[in-house]
Formats: structure tokens, C-alpha cells, sequence
């Protein structure tokens, strides 16, 4: 087995669309008609990596996941027949206004072996999606007896943080506390993409970087040669944070593992061996061209510096 990677963990991006245009999403600009991740690629795949790995938990989320629910379920159903337990999806709950389409797919995540639903509630979803038909959505998941379901809310630098936008989040938790659904502790809003245009007030400024961050040091992220988690996208890559390793498309997942070395690229060699100031060393040497000046946060530059080095490569 490969030394750097110990999987518990896959991630499937369903689909990079969505139906909210959210001001906190990291991402930013979502396509219309960007298409769903393969659910016989993404079904194969969990069935090569369990054999291999202890997995114990499979995500799915995007964009908006239940744009393409029949694709959910049939990942989902390959993690159960394959014994994973946790079976987790992460949705704002808007998919359709149609009440029998909300049921069928409510039922359909019940029946496909989905056990932990996180539901996306707060003041920047509810600012695009409409309340009701996620409210529809999640006493659809109670009457089908969803063995976990809460809603997740994103924070403005935490929930204890007093600002408009965390107040507004907390009274609209109260509507589904009121029917029995508990909240999450959420997460924190990570200053990318959106967030970082529409919030960047909240964020420290670029010279508050600490660039002596090493890797794996800033939450939601682990070094990439103790690899615990893959992502895969709607294309079929397969992602360790800011890097790709390989195509599920393309090539046999079992492969991708085997051939993973994150000390053969310079550019991994010198995060892992000295954090990010000795990557930054690395892309000047190369001559990489590169823009921070909207980074705020270790993670920010990492990922310039990597998608700059993997230009290169290309070119």
C-alpha cells in the first residue's frame, strides 16, 4: 500500500451547479449546465477503494447535489452494499418547488442507504433560495425516518461572532428547531471565492498571512503525505486540496494511489518540508507568475502557487 495515503474518507462535487448564488460560497461563480459527476465511475471507484482502505464515511455534495439525486443515490447505494457507515450528503435543500418531486427524492436518499443529511440554512442561502419548499423537503425527510438530519449553517467568523448576518442565521435555525430539527454547529465561512468579495471585511488583511504555516496546520486541510480523504470532481479528478493526482475517468483509482508521491513534484516537496514560505522560495526560483493580492490565508497562496506550477507543467 502506499506509504502518504491511508483513506477513511471520499468526497464526491456532484455537480459544480446549483440552484443559490450564495455571497459566502467559496467557490464563486457556479455554471448553469455544468453536468454531474459518472455514477458508474464514482460507484466503481468506492467499491476498489474499500476493498483496499478501512473507509468509514462517503460525502456528497457541490454546487447543489439533488440537481442530479438519481446520481446521490446510486453513490450512495454502492457505500452501503460496500458496509461504509456514515453515508452523508450536504444540500440546501432546493432542488424543485414541486411537493411530489420533494417527497420522491426525500424517499429516494432514505431508501438508497443516506443516513446523516446536513441541510445548508442560514442568512446567505435563504437571501436566493425560497423557505418553504426546504422546510417541505426536510418534514419529507422526518416522515421517512432519515436516521440523521440537522441543519448546517455558515458563521461570520464564528457563531458566538455578534453581526447581522449571524443574528438573522440564528432566527431562521429557530423555524426548523421548532419542528424538532436540530442544528449543526455549522462551519466558519474560509475567505475564497465569494466570501472573499462580498465579506472580505471580516478576514484578515493580506499582510496578517502567516506564511509560516505548514501544511496541514489550517483547518479543513491535512498534509499531503498523511492523506486521509480524496475528492473527486463532476470531471472525474481526483483532488488532495489544491492539487490533482489523477482522472477516475481516465485511469483505475487503485493506480492513482499507487503512483501518488507528494515528495516527487518540487512544489509538494518544498510545502511539505518547509510550509508555504518555502514554497513561495520555490515559485520564485521557477519564475511563476502568481497573484495574492486576494489571499487571506496560507491556504489562498498554496493553491495560486500550485495551479501556477501546474500551468507551467502543461505548457
Amino acid at each position: 500500500m502506499n506509504q502518504y495515503v491511508d483513506l477513511n474518507r471520499i468526497e464526491f462535487v456532484i455537480t459544480d451547479a446549483c440552484s443559490g448564488r450564495c455571497r459566502h460560497c467559496s467557490n464563486g461563480g457556479r455554471t448553469e449546465n455544468s453536468g454531474s459527476v459518472n455514477a458508474n465511475a464514482s460507484a466503481a471507484a468506492i467499491k476498489q477503494l474499500a476493498e483496499s482502505f478501512t473507509i468509514e464515511s462517503v460525502m456528497t455534495f457541490g454546487g447543489e447535489p439533488l440537481l442530479y439525486a438519481d446520481t446521490v443515490c446510486k453513490i450512495h447505494s454502492a457505500a452501503r452494499d460496500c458496509g461504509i457507515p456514515m453515508r452523508q450528503i450536504i444540500t440546501n435543500g432546493f432542488f424543485s418547488k414541486d411537493e411530489e418531486r420533494i417527497d420522491k427524492v426525500a424517499k429516494s436518499l432514505c431508501d438508497s442507504g443516506v443516513n446523516d443529511i446536513l441541510l445548508s440554512v442560514d442568512v446567505f442561502h435563504q437571501e436566493f433560495i425560497p423557505l418553504e419548499p426546504v422546510l417541505q423537503f426536510a418534514e419529507a425527510l422526518v416522515r421517512y425516518k432519515t436516521p440523521s438530519l440537522c441543519v448546517h449553517p455558515a458563521w461570520v467568523v464564528s457563531e458566538q461572532h455578534e453581526n447581522s448576518y449571524n443574528s438573522e442565521t440564528k432566527r431562521l435555525l429557530k423555524l426548523f428547531s421548532d419542528r424538532g430539527i436540530a442544528a449543526s454547529e455549522g462551519n466558519n465561512i474560509f475567505p475564497s471565492g465569494n466570501a472573499l468579495k462580498h465579506l472580505g471585511e471580516y478576514f484578515a488583511p493580506p499582510d496578517k498571512i502567516d506564511f509560516s504555516a505548514l501544511c496541514g496546520s489550517v483547518p479543513y486541510t491535512t498534509r499531503l503525505d498523511e492523506i486521509k480523504s480524496f475528492g473527486i470532481n463532476p470531471n472525474g479528478d481526483v483532488n488532495l486540496c489544491s492539487i490533482t493526482i489523477g482522472n477516475i475517468y481516465k485511469d483505475n483509482i487503485m493506480d492513482i494511489v499507487d503512483r501518488y508521491d507528494p515528495y516527487s513534484s518540487p512544489a509538494t516537496h518544498a510545502v511539505l518540508t518547509g510550509g508555504v514560505s518555502w514554497l513561495m522560495r520555490y515559485a520564485e526560483a521557477q519564475g511563476l507568475t502568481f497573484d495574492t493580492s486576494d489571499c487571506r490565508s496560507a491556504c489562498g497562496v498554496c493553491r495560486k502557487i500550485m495551479e501556477a506550477a501546474g500551468e507551467k507543467s502543461k505548457g
